[in-house]
């Protein structure tokens, strides 16, 4: 026979449930933001108000895409984390979440505890890129320059601490070679000086390379992946290259404020797996260079759990600090 105490227990475990389900089936009933990261033209600002304005076709509710932008995308996640937990804030993020973990460590806001993974919508990888008048054909003939020349081939970034510069760490662990990195503030000045032949390499993002290639302003190396990319698929990957397990796929997805109830965040992540999984839409984001592969919610918190932790690794081993 159940005591009273029971009973009660039961009854407030009853209630919460209810009101739980209650919560999910009445979400969303009013505006719902998207926090990007980062400036409107990028490909998480491109994929939040594609999905954003599909979702308020659905939703009847207006959702609002905010770009917080500053310190690499820290700020925006910052935003998200101190968010209330309702499911009406969303993150548009990407993986430089991993690398800012590591680079702008504080007590008040810590990635991996305070913001909860919902859905990878794609991917995105670079390739590894030379002068049109470089020297170099072929990647073997730049690494073996390189290995020769330790310290002395001039590889740029798009500033300390980002992913292009994670990459080049990576790329020196995996080949045993030595570089002389570069940073630049943002792509555009690297891309121009390393036209011009004042550095010799850099990752760039490989949806937008076509047309450098086709000027002859510069050559591709290699896909910085396990397999050809769709957007550019007469360029090698390193792996068949030989180059293995390296890799510079980015993702692109949603995350939540940690606390977002159960019920609310299953249902932004329906509604959300839909919409990236619908064709058209699909078509849409692969022109911005996403390759779409939508992930389950698990399979997100355990790719973005081995980045940070393979980013990390690198970060120690060649004692990358946030740039001041």
């Amino acid at each position: 026979m159940l005591t009273r105490s029971v009973w009660k227990f039961l009854l407030v475990l009853c209630c919460a449930a209810s009101s739980s389900l209650a919560l999910a089936d009445e979400f969303p009933n009013k505006a719902v933001r998207f926090i990007v990261p980062f400036s409107q033209g990028t490909g998480p600002d491109r994929l939040a108000r594609l999905v954003g304005e599909e979702l308020a076709k659905v939703w009847k509710v207006p959702v609002v895409v905010e770009n917080r932008l500053g310190a690499s995308g820290h700020v925006g996640a910052q935003v998200l984390a101190q968010s209330q937990p309702d499911g009406y804030t969303v993150g548009v993020m990407g993986s430089n979440i991993s690398v800012t973990a590591h680079l702008m460590k504080s007590d008040t806001f810590v990635p991996m505890r305070d913001l909860q993974p919902l859905i990878i919508a794609g991917y995105g990888d670079m390739t590894l890129v030379v002068s049109g008048k470089s020297r170099f054909n072929t990647l073997t003939e730049f690494l073996d320059y390189a290995k020769a020349n330790r310290g002395k081939v001039a590889f740029a970034s798009a500033g300390i601490g980002s992913p292009s510069h994670i990459f080049i760490a990576q790329l020196q662990q995996k080949t045993g070679t030595e570089f002389l990195h570069v940073p630049y503030k943002g792509t555009a000045p690297a891309v121009t000086d390393l036209i011009g032949g004042q550095v010799e390499a850099f990752f760039i993002a490989t949806h937008t390379v076509k047309p450098y290639l086709a000027s002859g302003q510069l050559k591709a190396l290699g896909v910085g992946a396990e397999q050809r990319n769709s957007h550019a698929p007469d360029i090698p990957s390193f792996a068949e290259l030989g180059v293995k397990d390296f890799s510079t796929e980015a993702w692109y997805g949603f995350m939540l404020p940690t606390g977002v109830p159960a019920p609310v965040a299953e249902k932004l992540y329906r509604d959300i797996h839909a919409i990236v999984s619908n064709e058209p839409v699909r078509g849409q984001l692969d022109k911005f260079g996403l390759t779409m592969r939508p992930s389950t919610t698990a399979e997100m918190r355990e790719f973005v759990g081995k980045e940070f932790r393979r980013y990390g690794e690198v970060i120690a081993q060649y004692n990358i600090k946030a740039e001041e």
